[in-house]
């Protein structure tokens, strides 16, 4: 009877504890979802997201039951174990009996097969769901169609792969899928605009796909007869001014490698107009039919007919055709593995740890602590109580000094970090010479007592918690809202004397630009730069492969002369790169040995830009104390400061008599076919035998370029010695390189035969090793003169 007893009393201790912890394997009171809440999630556009920039999830609530507020938290970050790092939230009302729809914006690089989103009440979850959806790698080129046809621009998904390498997913979209702000648009790199009513859109989307597009976007804009609606209020962005409609009889100048050309049987419609700015790419009888130009860090093309109409929609030859004219129309900007992400920052997170107020002690103190302390607790107490005949009290006044003496260490130690919040941010910020600027920045903070805290940062873009190796349970302790104007971060339960970080990417609309007066003559780069920004900058550097030219100071609306050492043939060669990075580091800390410094630390963003190739071989880089991010920590007294590293990429320009020398990095390079596999390895590919082409656009814009010289630099990280070919357009077959080039540098007499009428220079590199190599991406600097069609 008492071992039935005791089993009884066992069986009911272990079902109490289970209730109490919720059961094996949780971390969090749980609360069963009800039946009268019901969720639905669509991720991304369709069920479909990508790894990279924000993605809306898209969640329903059905309310069956009675009225209830909370929150609804997208669950994200998973670390095994039923453990998440970040919940992204929004706060939601819902009656009883009504449905609502709301869309939570989320880090794409955090989702993943295991996040869910769940309704919470009380922080308990009253019902939950995963969110699912089919995700896509950060190297595939996503792109949204706005069209009247569902099916427009469906060949784009079946682009040859010997000439584009990656992935390509073509999304049709809805109106009510594109955002009110340009930095949510970032999931998709390419939008295509045909035959599609843009005033269905609202002012706040049609604004954003415009700040999309600055930002570095692609558009596409076409439609035909259905021009001029699709265009609207963007009509500004397009390189032709549109005045009417016409129709051609064939369209000969679209043709594609190896493929029969378009049979019309009937006369097509275009869209008919003027070249305002840009370059056309392709026209028939005069008018063009396609056309591009930069608008910011973007571009925008133009396309005369509509995507949908037959019979160009189903040509054999579209995949192959559009493939070779995005590459002439877009280049690099296809590459989207050169977009930054912001688990790139870690040369700006590093920086952010050394917060220069937040010092140790100095030693010397700790010595007058420690040697007060040994003086008293030894031969002063000692005599004093040898005196007294009290040394029995020894053992008593000793342990309570040391106790003083820690709580007085501790104090000051204390007293010197302050009783307040420091929050210290570092900044990359990167202008585009047309009054904007890519900025990056990480934002710290470090608490003096343990408690939550909340920070704000202001500003349209991507803000992100930096997640720590810490453990956290079901539901995050960091809590995280993106909004249209603002992001904030909840940090919950932090302990004191720790710190915080947040991660961020903003486009800065009113940055300012470096105006450049420079040019080349008598062996020297030589001019004057002036500071149009509203940064105070500071020991500023202008650089090129091999000279730096350093100024104490540089502010708003403040000029400087340049006179630099310059030689053509010396390129900005890959290993020059990283120290390109050390040149740019202030000269006061280049003399003595010491501990990296936040500047050190920092120029490492630079030497990662180089590599993608996104900056010209002259530049400047200066310092400035302004935040580049506004961030304020709610009701808490704050210290705070910055240090924030500003670039710019220096225009040079003709000289006096006509000449003009375009240093490495000015144009754009980009593979446009292989006949093997490649793997993108950013500064070059990675190929089997096989070879490589890869075309050199040395058009900007509406300029030529005639050419003097031309110097080209080959290289590879593995030192594959591969063969090269340049391509004859007169000729339309390909020469050896030695017979082009003499100690790799080109003569303009050649320039006729082996660069085309729209200014293409094609190489071709190969090599016959049995396993694969790696050929890198080739530099390119030209002497010669501009001039205007």
């Amino acid at each position: 009877m008492k071992t039935a007893k005791c089993q009884r009393w066992l069986i009911a201790m272990f079902a109490f504890l289970l209730l109490v912890t919720g059961g094996p394997g949780s971390l969090a009171t749980i609360v069963h979802a009800e039946e009268s809440i019901q969720l639905s999630v669509i991720a991304g556009i369709g069920g479909e997201y990508k790894e990279t920039g924000i993605v809306p999830v898209q969640v329903t609530v059905t309310n069956g039951g009675a009225d209830i507020e909370g929150e609804l938290l997208v669950a994200t970050g998973d670390r095994g174990n039923n453990e998440f790092s970040v919940g992204y939230y929004q706060p939601v009302s819902i009656a009883k009996g009504a449905a609502k729809q709301v869309t939570i914006t989320v880090p794409g690089s955090e989702l993943n097969s295991n996040t869910y989103v769940a309704l919470m009440k009380n922080d308990k979850i009253v019902a939950q769901t995963p969110v699912g959806g089919k995700r896509y790698s950060y190297d595939t080129l996503m792109v949204g169609v706005l069209a009247q046809s569902q099916d427009t621009a469906n060949f784009l998904g079946v682009l040859p792969k010997n000439v584009v390498s990656y992935d390509v997913r073509v999304l049709p979209m809805k109106p009510e899928q594109i955002p009110a702000s340009g930095a949510q648009l970032k999931m998709i790199n390419m939008l295509i605009l045909n035959n599609f009513a843009l005033d269905t859109l609202n002012e706040q989307q049609i604004q954003a796909i415009r700040d999309w597009t600055k930002a570095g976007g692609l558009l596409v804009m076409a439609g035909g007869a259905q021009y001029k609606k699709t265009a609207g209020k963007l009509a500004d962005l397009s390189p032709v001014e549109v005045t009417g409609v016409t129709s051609v009889n064939a369209l000969s100048s679209m043709l594609a490698d190896k493929s029969k050309p378009i049979e019309l049987n009937a006369p097509f419609t275009i869209s008919q107009g003027t070249i305002t700015k840009g370059k056309v790419l392709y026209a028939e009888n005069g008018v063009p039919l396609f056309a591009v130009h930069n608008t910011g860090e973007g571009k925008v093309l133009y396309a005369a007919y509509d995507l949908a109409e037959e019979p160009v929609a189903s040509w054999g030859g579209n995949g192959r055709f559009w493939a070779d004219m995005l590459i002439k129309a877009f280049g690099s900007s296809l590459d989207t593995s050169r977009l930054t992400s912001l688990d790139r920052l870690w040369p700006l997170q590093e920086a952010a740890d050394r917060i220069p107020a937040l010092k140790i002690p100095e030693v010397s103190w700790f010595a007058v602590f420690f040697g007060v302390y040994a003086l008293i607790a030894g031969p002063v107490l000692y005599f004093i109580l040898r005196a007294k005949r009290k040394q029995s009290y020894m053992w008593v006044i000793v342990p309570g000094l040391a106790i003083i003496t820690g709580i007085g260490i501790f104090s000051f130690g204390a007293m010197q970090r302050g009783t307040g919040v420091m929050v210290h941010q570092t900044g990359f910020v990167q202008l585009t010479n047309d009054g904007q600027a890519r900025a990056n920045a990480v934002t710290a903070f470090f608490v003096p007592s343990s408690g939550d805290y909340k920070m704000t940062i202001k500003g349209s873009g991507l803000s992100q918690p930096i997640l720590e190796s810490r453990r956290t349970d079901q539901i995050p302790k960091i809590w995280a809202s993106i909004q249209a104007d603002q992001s904030e971060i909840q940090f919950r339960d932090v302990e004191f004397w720790s710190m915080r970080k947040v991660a961020s990417e903003r486009t800065i609309p009113d940055a300012g630009t470096i105006d450049s007066n420079l040019s080349y003559a008598n062996g020297a780069l030589s001019g004057t730069i002036t500071n149009k920004t509203k940064y105070a900058l500071k020991e500023v550097k202008v650089a090129t492969s091999v000279q730096t030219q350093e100024f104490p100071e540089l502010a708003p609306g403040a000029s400087v002369e340049v006179n630099l050492p310059f030689q053509p043939s010396a390129q900005m060669r890959n290993n020059m790169r990283q120290r390109l990075a050390t040149q740019l580091l202030p000269q006061r800390l280049q003399q003595t040995p010491r501990e990296q410094s936040r500047e050190e630390l920092m120029l490492d963003m630079v030497e990662f830009w180089q590599k993608r190739g996104s900056n010209s071989e002259v530049m400047l880089a200066g310092w400035t104390d302004q935040p580049v991010v506004e961030s304020t920590v709610q009701n808490e007294r704050v210290k705070s400061e910055s240090i924030s590293l500003i670039t710019a990429a220096l225009q040079v320009k003709p000289s006096k008599d006509g000449h003009v020398y375009y240093p490495a990095g000015t144009f754009d390079v980009t593979m446009s076919g292989s006949s093997v596999p490649v793997e993108d390895e950013g500064d070059g590919y990675r190929l089997p035998a096989g070879d490589i082409t890869f075309d050199i656009n040395l058009y900007q814009d509406e300029k030529k370029l005639s050419i003097i010289n031309l110097y080209l630099y080959t290289w590879s990280d593995d030192n594959t010695p591969f063969a090269k070919e340049v391509y004859n357009w007169r000729t339309k077959a390909y020469e050896p390189f030695e017979k082009v080039f003499t100690n790799n540098v080109m003569t303009g007499d050649k320039a006729a035969s082996f660069v085309s009428a729209d200014g293409i220079i094609r190489l071709k590199f190969a090599h016959q090793f049995g396993e694969h190599r790696h050929i890198g991406i080739p530099n390119v600097s030209v002497e010669g003169k501009v001039s205007n069609p």
